[in-house]
This record gives C-alpha cells, structure tokens and sequence, in this order.
C-alpha cells in the first residue's frame, strides 16, 4: 500500500466521521425538544434549516451547469438539487457565549472551495462544514468581541437563502465580496442610531493563514430616520503571494455601501453598491486595477405571499470579478441581470420561491445547448426551505 492510499483512506475516513457527527447532532437537535421539559432546557438555542431546489435554464448548457455568476448558488441545471442543510447550535453571551452553525452541501463546499465539489487538497476542506464558530463576550462597558470563525461583514445578501429576498444571489454577492472570515470583531452601539464595528481577519476566504500580513475591516451603522438604514463598509488592505492565486497582488480594498428602506408596512427597498480594487503584481506596470457595481431591491409582502424584483449592473473592467471570460472587446465583462421572485409560506416554516432570472453580458460567457458560447442566459428556479 503506497502512502498515498494510506492518506486517500484515512482522509475518506475522517470525513465519514464528520458527516456521522453532523447527522448525530442534527437527531439530537430534533429530539432534544421531546425530551426536556422546559424548566429543565439547555441554556442554548436549536435552530436549522433545509434548503432544496430546480433551476431549468432555457440555454440548456451542454454541462448542465448555469452560468457566471448565477451558480451561487443554484449550480446545477435541469435537476433536482440539495443546496444546504444546516444546523445553529448558539448561546448569546450573558457575558460568555458561543455559536457553531454546521452546513453540509454543495452550498458548504462553494463556500470554502470556490467549487461545489471540495478537493480534499484544498487546505480550507477540513473546515467546509463549519460555516461559523466563535466565542462571544459582552463587557461591561456595552463592547462585544468575537472571535473565531464567521461570515462576512460585507455585502447586502447573505448565504442562507431564507434571509434574502430572492432565491438566487446577487452578482455582487457572488463575485465582489468575501464569504467568511476567521479573526477577531468588536461591535459598539454608540445610541439607536448609530454604531461602529471593527475587524482583523486572517484574509479573505481563508481559516489558514496564507502570508504575512492581516486583513482589517470597518462597518459604521447608521439609522437617521425610522424604517431608514445605511450601513458602510471597507475591508482590506488583502494580498496574494502564493501559488495558489489567480494572479498576484496586494493591497485589495472594497468599499461597501447599504441602504434599505420600509416605505410601508408592506413595501420595502434596498440598494447595494461595490468599488473593488487592488495593485496587480502579476506583470509589471500594470498598476491599480478596479471593478464596481450596484444592485437596487423591491419588495411587496402581505401575509404568507410576497413579490421581490433585483436589477443590477457590474462593470469588471479590468477582468477582478469574472476573470476575463470570452473577454473579446477586451474591456472586461460587464454583466447585468434582473431577476423577479414569487414567494408563499406555508405553515409558518415551509418557503417556497418561484423564481425567474435574466443574465446578459457584453461577452459571450453563458453557454448554449450545443456547448457554443452566447451573450445571454435565463432561468427559472423552484426553492423550498424548511427551517426549524
């Protein structure tokens, strides 16, 4: 037996166990509350959720995977998928607290790998499972720190697709910002109107360190009106110097920006703008490079139903987002999409989302039924989502 079956074998067996520990959990989890009464329940909170999903994409791909941008994370065509399964085990800090959410899927695996498929090679596959944990503490002076592992600051969308508008992410979620973060955070509420929120992260996408420096992040919170949001956010300065980069560079900035609105009971807006940059060390003299674009939101709810429309635009003019694909204006890709989502809840726990979407580009990036490239693409998606 050569050493390299002996490490195939016993990787193969560590992620049996991984997955026997996170079915193991997910039983306790729904049996615990059958087998405690409530003076006697744990000082922690149970909570999950099951996210599946059709997408039918009308250029039927010849690889049966949707296209740039909206395989995040509705990756597959014409089949019936499981996008995440998850389980959040927290206690809010009274002053200690902890939270893990588990996740198992190809949602899991895109988040950590880049791809809906972990190679066991990828030094952050050992971690794909565990979406967040970390160990909270509220001071006394109103300060609470964070450390561990958790999702980033950034971005309007977030990865469960229960607390998103639409079923299908944004171009902005999927290309302009990080996913997950391991570090340090420290949030502050000044008043009601207004807090501030500071990071220090390994880097971008990343448990395990890759060089020598660290990554910072800022969040100021501010709400001047009732049923009025604006969130402002930076992370950076990330650099790349291994081998395993597209391309090499450092001092990465993106600059974030939200507002969101509840005009009425019923009728809310959003609005989310990106500005990327960073100093290309691939080749010289290339310089800064830079990529921007912004997304606005509609939604209209009542009761169990509710109607939510995305329109966005992104202008990746020096190939940071999209890397360059079919790039023939030579200019980068500029990629805008629309998208339209009909939703009603069922039994309080049960969403289901129909869900159309259009991606067009100045490039020809998609791909059609006989596996030629064209400019355009749209889908039709059916998401249900179970949480507990």
């Amino acid at each position: 037996m050569t050493k390299t079956e002996t490490f195939n074998e016993q990787e193969e067996h560590f992620m049996k166990k991984a997955v026997q520990i996170l079915y193991g959990m997910l039983f306790i989890a729904l049996l615990l509350p059958m087998t405690v009464k409530a003076e006697d329940a744990p000082p922690f909170e149970i909570s999950g959720s099951v996210d599946t999903y059709y997408s039918y994409n009308f250029n039927r791909p010849q690889d049966r995977l949707n296209g740039v941008g909206t395989n995040n994370f509705a990756f597959y065509e014409n089949q019936f998928s499981l996008s995440l399964a998850e389980l959040v085990i927290k206690h809010d800090p009274s002053p200690v607290g902890f939270r893990i959410d588990l996740d198992y899927g190809a949602t899991a695996d895109l988040v950590a790998c880049g791809s809906p498929s972990c190679d066991p090679s990828n030094p952050e596959s050992a971690y794909k499972n565990i979406q967040q944990a970390y160990v909270s503490w509220a001071s006394p002076i109103g300060l609470n720190i964070d450390m561990g592992k958790f999702v980033t600051h950034m971005g309007l969308e977030v990865i469960e697709s229960q607390d998103n508008w639409n079923y299908t992410r944004s171009l902005l979620f999927c290309c302009a910002i990080p996913y997950y973060h391991e570090g340090i955070r420290a949030n502050y509420a000044i008043n009601d109107m207004f807090y501030v929120n500071g990071y220090v992260y390994n880097g971008w996408n990343n448990v395990v360190e890759n060089n020598n420096m660290k990554t910072f992040g800022a969040q100021v919170g501010i709400s001047p009106i009732k049923d009025l949001s604006v969130i402002l956010n930076w992370i950076g300065p990330e650099e790349c110097s291994s081998a395993s980069c597209a391309a090499l560079y450092d001092n990465k900035q993106v600059y974030d920006a939200i507002v969101t609105y509840n005009a009425t009971e019923m009728l809310s807006f959003a609005f989310n703008y990106d500005y990327g940059s960073l100093k290309d060390q691939s080749t010289a003299n290339l310089g800064t490079l830079s990529y921007s674009g912004w997304a606005a939101y509609a939604r209209l709810h009542k009761g169990e139903n509710a109607v939510a429309v995305r329109y966005e635009m992104t202008d990746d003019k020096d190939n940071l987002m999209y890397g360059g694909i079919n790039d023939a204006n030579n200019n980068g890709n500029k990629i805008n999409e629309i998208t339209v989502t009909g939703e009603h809840k069922i039994g309080g726990n049960l969403l289901t989302r129909l869900e159309y979407r259009y991606d067009s580009s100045d490039d020809k990036v998609y791909i059609d039924h006989n596996g030629n490239p064209t400019d355009a693409q749209g889908q039709l998606v059916l998401g249900v989502v179970a949480t507990f």
